[in-house]
């Protein structure tokens, strides 16, 4: 299951890239950007600002979820299921089907399209999410075959996942990024519903096995900007051989209005750090010799020694 192919992109590893957005995630982290990623199953977006209460998705639904209270339209999310007619039938475009169940030569032939421009500005493929280790199968075969067609290839994945299932994916996996969103087990499971634990032994077992490592750190403030949390990246990173980064991402309410699409509420309180704040946990990360940066800010390498 898919829920976007984003051909173009310049922000998921180097080059021209297309980004492969697995649908279905086991984390519920509060900040997340993507919510509709969090399902294994196809979902609706209602845009209720754009709808203009017509009624022309009451005809369509074969399933009863949309009807008229008075001169405003309701929708029953619980009784929809997905089929998209409503999709179709509104004039307003108030309504989009959001996961495709692409097989993997479909995906691989879109794939295939900018092989040129991934050769010639060093890009490639990158799959993301959601979770892709969740659907380790089609992971395993879109990996195998663009690693067998010249295409280079990365994840980013939040390291959640049965190891040795996916051990063997690795061969075929050219740049790993992976999540650390917060070094407390018990405030990882409040901010995101899971353990931290296997996520920490996922960082560790492959730096063990020799492989690189961009470990990714979400900025909420108060949230994962707290010295405690800070100081824990830093200690686990340390430790690590193969560290090729970390990359300090400062929140961004990007996903706001998706919630409301899907139904979901939405913590509006959450913010960002702010700039000077960030600017202090790279220089103490950049103290410790750790090749910290932050998207907007400019990178400097620790110093050698």
């Amino acid at each position: 299951m898919i829920f976007n192919i984003q051909r173009w992109s310049l922000h998921d590893g180097p080059g021209i890239r297309t980004t492969v957005f697995f649908k279905g995630c086991p984390l519920r982290c509060r900040w997340c950007s993507n919510p509709e990623s969090w399902s294994f199953e196809t979902q609706l977006f209602f845009m209720e600002e754009r709808c203009s209460g017509c009624g022309a998705c009451i005809d369509v639904c074969e399933a009863g979820a949309n009807r008229l209270n008075g001169a405003s339209l309701e929708f029953d999310r619980d009784a929809c299921v997905a089929c998209g007619r409503c999709e179709k039938a509104c004039p307003q475009n108030a309504r989009e089907r959001v996961g495709q169940d692409l097989t993997v030569e479909a995906v691989s032939r879109i794939l295939e399209r900018d092989a040129v421009f991934y050769r010639s500005s060093g890009g490639g493929v990158t799959f993301s999410g959601g979770e892709p280790f969740a659907q380790m199968e089609m992971l395993r075969r879109l990996a195998r075959g663009c690693s067998l067609a010249g295409i280079r290839t990365a994840v980013e994945t939040s390291g959640f996942f049965a190891f040795e299932d996916a051990r063997a994916i690795f061969d075929w996996i050219d740049a790993i990024f992976i999540d650390l969103k917060h070094t407390n087990d018990a405030i990882h499971k409040r901010l995101t519903g899971v353990s931290n634990t296997t996520i920490i032994e996922t960082i560790m077992r492959l730096d063990a096995m020799g492989r690189g490592l961009t470990v990714r750190i979400p900025l909420v403030r108060g949230l994962t900007d707290t010295r405690e949390n800070i100081d824990g990246v830093i200690r686990l990173c340390r430790r690590l051989r193969h560290l090729v980064g970390i990359e300090l991402l400062p929140y961004h309410p990007l996903g706001a209005g998706k919630y409301k699409g899907l139904g979901l509420s939405f913590d509006a309180a959450m913010t960002a750090p702010e700039h000077g704040a960030i600017q202090l946990i790279l220089a103490r990360m950049q103290a410790h010799r750790l090749p910290a940066g932050c998207p907007g800010l400019p990178f400097c390498p620790p110093e050698p020694g």
